[in-house]
């Protein structure tokens, strides 16, 4: 792997136009969040008054699922950074990974520059009820999921399947490779999920979250944000001059998870099996966690954008919001494709690189069309009588022409044939450089797994990432398998 280039957003599109203006021209939008996060070393430290002591609850949880129990436990006098993602099916779409790297580096910074202990904690968000988008792995042109009928509305933390179908197809398509001792199946999708991810980072002292594992600690909280709904609606209604991604719902910031996930009235009360929104799961997050910093993506910035009042309205400290690393893998032989068919990388990935253009026609084919006319024109002057030729001589006269003139175009027809396979090669190669590193039309990390790259380059690429990203360091990686 050579040393990623990093390119500025100011070229690549981040997806929405207030995480661009966050990732590119930043002090337009600084006043939304609670503090600059360029400069690790002025990003303030929470108050730590009032949080509940996690530290036993988590470490008995991560010795379950492989995460770190020793930085579950510095939790209760030291600060963190988090993320999380939903879960999914082979450590998800890249860019969960990609937070889990920034979470481990940005806390290692942060720990460096402030003096103080800082644990990256990572929330696997288990409550979320979409099978349909957790269900999904892309590889190629092809969707892989697994079989189940799952009633609408199940949290994914209840959800039991069996696995091995799907991973024998995957493993029919992918072959074999050291990456598969990472994910050795387990029915619970979310729990599963989880072991994936810490089986992948092992030894870097990932905490790992699940929220109902808050539910008790944190029931206080969920019945004073069941009591604020009015307070929040006018907090994320504010005009922050660029499109709002949140709106106040139909309903309270809870769910009552008890049976199919059900937004709770507004004025009902919290049920003991209660689970957040998008909202309230970053409150809930923010106020039971000592967090310094949370990274996130170009989405989760710009509804974070909406937040800052609601925090405030709670009394919750906010911390500050570290965009997550970004990157495409290009292997070598897609690198290969693209330098013979002339194409930028960088152009590729912005969505801007052209196919091959269609070929004019091969100048010697058309010579020899032009031979072969000739001879057709010699047979009709022949035939016509103005060619003045001894009697002996026209028979083989005219069967040399005729068979000069199918050999000329027999030839032609060959050297068209070569061209147009070339050209379609170079339609085939171009494709296939799209498919690799824009497929769908969106960047490599949205759809594509890290895992299948695992599998190709070693586990220890997951290593070598997460050391040559820098989380400070604003841009998209290209980095060169």
């Amino acid at each position: 792997m050579t040393r990623p280039v990093c390119i500025p957003w100011s070229r690549i599109d981040p997806g929405n136009a207030l995480a661009r203006a966050y990732l590119v021209e930043p002090e337009r939008v600084l006043r939304l969040f609670a503090s600059d996060y360029r400069d690790p070393r002025a990003i303030g430290l929470p108050d730590r008054a009032g949080r509940p002591r996690l530290g036993a609850l988590l470490a008995e949880y991560n010795r379950a699922i492989g995460g770190s129990v020793e930085n579950a436990r510095r939790l209760d006098d030291g600060f963190c950074v988090v993320s999380g993602q939903q879960v999914g099916l082979l450590l998800g779409p890249a860019y969960t990974t990609y937070k889990l790297f920034t979470v481990i580096n940005a806390a290692r910074v942060l720990e460096s520059e402030l003096g103080v202990p800082v644990v990256p904690v990572f929330w696997i968000e288990s409550e979320d009820h979409d099978w349909d988008e957790v269900n999904r792995f892309f590889w190629g042109d092809r969707r892989y999921g697994i079989e189940a009928e799952v009633p609408q509305g199940t949290p994914v933390s209840r959800i039991e399947v069996d696995p091995s179908r799907f991973l024998a197809e995957v493993r029919e398509a992918l072959r074999e490779g050291e990456a598969w001792e990472v994910v050795e199946p387990e029915r619970n999708v979310a729990r599963w999920h989880a072991r994936n991810l810490a089986r992948l980072v092992e030894g870097e002292g990932v905490v790992f979250l699940e929220p109902a594992l808050l539910r008790e600690p944190m029931r206080p909280l969920a019945e004073r944000i069941a009591r604020s709904s009015e307070a929040i609606d006018a907090a994320i209604s504010r005009d922050t001059g660029f499109p709002r991604r949140l709106a106040p719902p139909d309903g309270a910031y809870l769910f009552d998870s008890r049976g199919p996930r059900r937004r709770l009235a507004r004025g009902e009360d919290v049920p003991g099996e209660w689970s957040t929104d998008v909202v309230s799961r970053v409150l809930v997050q923010n106020a039971a966690l000592p967090a310094i910093a949370a990274v996130c993506g170009p989405g989760e910035i710009e509804y974070w954008a909406q937040l800052k009042g609601a925090h405030e309205a709670l009394g919750i400290p906010m911390p500050a919001v570290v965009p997550r690393d970004s990157a495409t893998l290009v292997e070598e032989g897609i690198a290969r494709d693209a330098a013979g068919l002339g194409l930028d990388l960088e152009e590729v990935l912005r969505g801007v690189a052209r196919p091959p253009e269609p070929g004019e026609a091969d100048p010697v084919a058309s010579r020899l069309r032009k031979l072969a006319t000739e001879a057709s024109d010699l047979q009709t002057s022949l035939e016509a009588g103005k060619l003045d030729l001894p009697a002996n001589a026209e028979k083989p006269f005219k069967k040399t022409v005729d068979r000069l003139r199918e050999e000329l175009l027999k030839l032609a027809l060959r050297i068209d044939d070569a061209r147009a396979e070339a050209q379609g090669a170079g339609r085939r190669r171009y494709e296939r450089v799209l498919r690799e590193l824009r497929p769908r039309g969106a960047l490599q990390e949205r759809s594509h797994s890290l895992f299948p790259y695992l599998l190709r380059h070693g586990k220890g690429l997951a290593k070598r990432l997460v050391e040559s990203f820098d989380p400070f360091e604003s841009g998209h990686y290209l980095v060169r398998l």
